[in-house]
């Protein structure tokens, strides 16, 4: 595998190796400093009347043999140690306190020196393979490097099921060969090659959803405190109030969210930027979160519509009045078919469950407006439209917790 050796690659690898969901977060030192198991076994071994024991860094398997295609034969618990009485490969041979070796990947483990009448493994057992592991917070990822294409299978002669950007971030959740198998936004899984892509890890118990508003004081007629011209605008009455409404349905679905608080309107009066400026800046937001949270996955961009009838953008569903949502897809984003393939399933998804609640997905072009959105950093990026300026705050807080039930279905059906 081309990437074993790098750093991160270990990463990917310990994922698996732990169980898929097992924490990926190993120290990896004996890479770090280019040694194969066998060089740092042997150096480590030249100190006399010291025995080289191997320290387990996080919850790892055991093998019976120096390769992941060995039977597992127990797990091993992070600070558990085990002697050291040989060495293959990457792969270190250690004795077990029930009796009998078993072979662990040494870019799991720390080695250390100790007496040789030190206890082996600190006098625990090792667990059993069929325990399920309590440490499920870390993923493994893949960084995408540069725009590349994402297969059906692992080989260059699978179909073509997507393109990913430079920037986008995908779960990992299998290898095969030089490819890793990544989910995707929209649902499902495919194949990228390992030699275009960095890797790391992700908090799994992290946020996978980002909210934001880039017209952040959009409000509503009845309740503005700014109508001048066709502005109809708030500073604390605005579509925010909507965005947190549906971060707190999804936390309650299980779905960890981000809210972008950011003033992006105070931040263009601030630089004395025009309103048309407003997608540059809330794009440094969505950076700085991208940035500080690999996990995130979804992108809303929530705003309410302009001045359209209310008999458009209403619909009364068993009794609740709820505003309607659209779908703005930008035609610039050069992956936009992808963006618009996962509005148009929570589109159907919503009409199914709250029938008549979407207005359906429009597309954008250059000369209607921005045309790009942010959409280009995700293929889970979407920007809302919720309602328009005749509705109310309360009908945009009915329609976000729909969208959350919608949207938590969605999520939870691909996983």
């Amino acid at each position: 595998m081309k990437l074993r050796n790098q750093i991160l690659g270990g990463t990917i690898i310990l994922s698996l190796l732990s169980g898929g969901s097992v924490s990926a977060y190993a120290s990896i030192q004996n890479l770090s400093t280019g040694k194969t198991g066998a060089q740092t076994y042997a150096q480590n071994h030249s100190a006399q009347n010291k025995e080289t024991i191997a320290k387990i860094v996080d919850i790892t398997n055991l093998r019976k043999g120096p390769g992941l295609e060995y039977e597992v034969v127990a797990k091993a618990k992070a600070g558990a140690t085990y002697p050291i009485v040989g060495s293959k490969g990457e792969w270190y041979k250690v004795s077990l306190s029930s009796g009998g070796t078993a072979y662990v990947a040494n870019w799991v483990v720390e080695t250390i020196e100790s007496n040789s009448s030190q206890s082996a493994n600190n006098g625990q057992k090792p667990e059993n393979v069929n325990q399920p592991s309590t440490d499920q917070d870390k993923a493994a990822i893949v960084n995408i490097v540069d725009t590349t294409n994402l297969r059906k299978g692992p080989g260059t002669d699978y179909e073509i099921v997507s393109k990913a950007r430079a920037g986008e971030s995908f779960l990992v959740v299998g290898i095969d060969g030089d490819w890793y198998q990544v989910t995707l936004p929209s649902g499902g899984t495919a194949y990228v090659a390992n030699w275009v892509v960095n890797t790391g890890v992700s908090k799994q118990s992290g946020s996978k959803v980002y909210i934001y508003h880039t017209h952040n004081r959009e409000s509503w007629k009845n309740v503005s405190g700014s109508t001048k011209g066709t502005s109809v605008d708030d500073p604390k009455v605005n579509i925010t109030l909507v965005g947190k409404k549906l971060a707190e349905n999804l936390q309650k679905k299980g779905i960890s969210s981000i809210v972008e608080e950011t003033d992006i309107a105070e931040r263009l009066n601030e630089q004395k930027l025009s309103y048309t400026k407003a997608y540059s800046e809330s794009r440094k937001a969505v950076d700085k979160a991208m940035k500080s949270n690999a996990s995130l996955t979804y992108f809303f961009d929530i705003h309410r519509d302009a001045d359209v009838p209310r008999n458009k953008t209403t619909v009364v569903i068993n009794g609740k009045t709820y505003a309607r949502i659209m779908f703005v897809i930008g035609d610039a984003n050069p992956a936009h078919k992808e963006n618009k393939k996962f509005a148009e399933s929570l589109d159907a998804l919503l009409n199914k469950k709250y029938p008549g609640i979407s207005r359906g997905v429009l597309m954008k072009s250059a000369h209607q407006g921005n045309a790009e959105y942010n959409q280009s950093v995700s293929n889970g990026s979407l920007l809302l439209e919720f309602g328009g300026v005749n509705n109310t705050l309360e009908e945009n807080l009915q329609t976000a917790e729909a969208f959350a039930d919608v949207f938590a279905e969605f999520y939870k059906s691909i996983k």
